[in-house]
C-alpha cells in the first residue's frame, strides 16, 4: 500500500535557508527526501536532525534531478510535494495541504500553490509575474520541463489552486546577493532563448494560468533586442501597477524588468556572435 505523501527538497549548500523550510514541511509529513548535490556546508547535518532520507547525486540540471526523484517515489507515495530549499510554506497553505491529502475521493488531482513576492525584504503586491507554481501532485501525474531556467512541472491532469502559498527566502536577499544570482540565471535564460525553448508551451490554455505567462514570454522575445526591455519595464511599472508598491515597486521593476532583461539580451547578443 502506498504511503500518503513524500516531501522533496533539492539542496546544495542550503544551510542558510533550509532550516525554516524543513520546520514548516514537517507540519505536513515526516517523510522528507533530500536530493543533495554534494553540499560542503552544514546542509546535510541539518537534514539529519530532521531524520530526512538523503540521496547524494551529481547535479546535471534542475529538471534531471526533479524527474529522477519523482520516478523514484511514484510507486511508493500517493502524493508528492516539491519545495525549494529556500521556500517556506505559510500556515494557511500547510492547513490546506493537510486537508487535501486526507481526502480519498480526489482523483487525478494536481495543485498550483501561490508564491508571495518580496524584494529587498518588502512585500511586492503588484509584481506582474507568474505567481502560480505546480508543487503538490499525485504520483504518475507530472514531469519537469527539460529547461535550464524557468522550469515548471507539466501535467495532463485538471489543475486546482491553493490560494495561500509560500515565501521565497531569496526574495529577502540584499541587492548584491540578488544581482549575483540573477547574473547566473541570465546566462541560463539566454541559452534557452537561443534554443528557442521559450516557444514551447505545454500548459493547458483553458485551466492553467502559466499558459498565458509562457505565451507572453514568447511574444516578448519576438520584439527587438534590447528595446524590448524598456517596453517591458513600462508594462510592469504602469500597466501592471508596479507604481502602487511605491519606492520598492520602482526598484523591483527597474532591476527585474529592465536591468535583468537587458542583461539577458546582452548575453543573447554575445552568444549569437560566438555562434556566427
Amino acid at each position: 500500500m502506498k504511503k500518503k505523501i513524500a516531501i522533496v527538497f533539492l539542496t546544495f549548500n542550503s544551510e542558510k535557508t533550509l532550516l525554516k523550510s524543513l520546520i514548516n514541511a514537517t507540519k505536513i509529513s515526516k517523510e522528507i527526501f533530500i536530493v543533495d548535490s554534494y553540499s560542503n556546508d552544514k546542509t546535510i547535518d541539518i537534514c539529519k536532525k530532521f531524520k530526512c532520507k538523503i540521496f547524494k547525486r551529481k547535479f546535471e540540471n534542475y529538471s534531471n534531478q526533479r524527474n529522477w526523484i519523482i520516478n523514484k517515489l511514484n510507486r511508493k507515495y500517493f502524493w508528492q510535494l516539491h519545495i525549494d530549499a529556500d521556500e517556506i510554506l505559510d500556515t494557511q497553505c500547510i492547513n490546506a495541504i493537510n486537508k487535501i491529502i486526507i481526502n480519498e475521493k480526489l482523483k487525478e488531482k494536481v495543485f498550483l500553490i501561490r508564491r508571495k513576492y518580496y524584494f529587498l525584504g518588502k512585500k511586492i503586491k503588484y509584481s506582474g509575474l507568474n505567481e502560480w507554481h505546480l508543487r503538490l501532485f499525485q504520483s504518475f501525474s507530472v514531469k519537469c520541463e527539460n529547461r535550464l531556467y524557468d522550469q515548471h512541472f507539466i501535467t495532463k491532469f485538471k489543475l486546482s489552486k491553493i490560494l495561500s502559498g509560500f515565501i521565497h527566502e531569496n526574495d529577502r536577499l540584499n541587492l548584491n546577493q540578488w544581482k549575483k544570482k540573477h547574473i547566473k540565471w541570465a546566462e541560463f535564460e539566454a541559452k534557452e532563448v537561443l534554443k528557442k525553448s521559450n516557444k514551447i508551451n505545454r500548459f493547458n490554455k483553458l485551466s492553467d494560468p502559466r499558459h498565458s505567462t509562457r505565451k507572453s514570454k514568447t511574444f516578448f522575445y519576438k520584439m527587438p533586442l534590447f528595446l524590448r526591455s524598456f517596453f517591458y519595464f513600462i508594462y510592469r511599472y504602469f500597466f501592471k501597477l508596479g507604481f502602487l508598491d511605491g519606492k520598492n515597486g520602482i526598484l523591483f521593476c527597474f532591476y527585474h524588468a529592465l536591468w535583468y532583461r537587458l542583461l539577458i539580451d546582452y548575453k543573447i547578443y554575445i552568444n549569437k556572435k560566438k555562434i556566427n
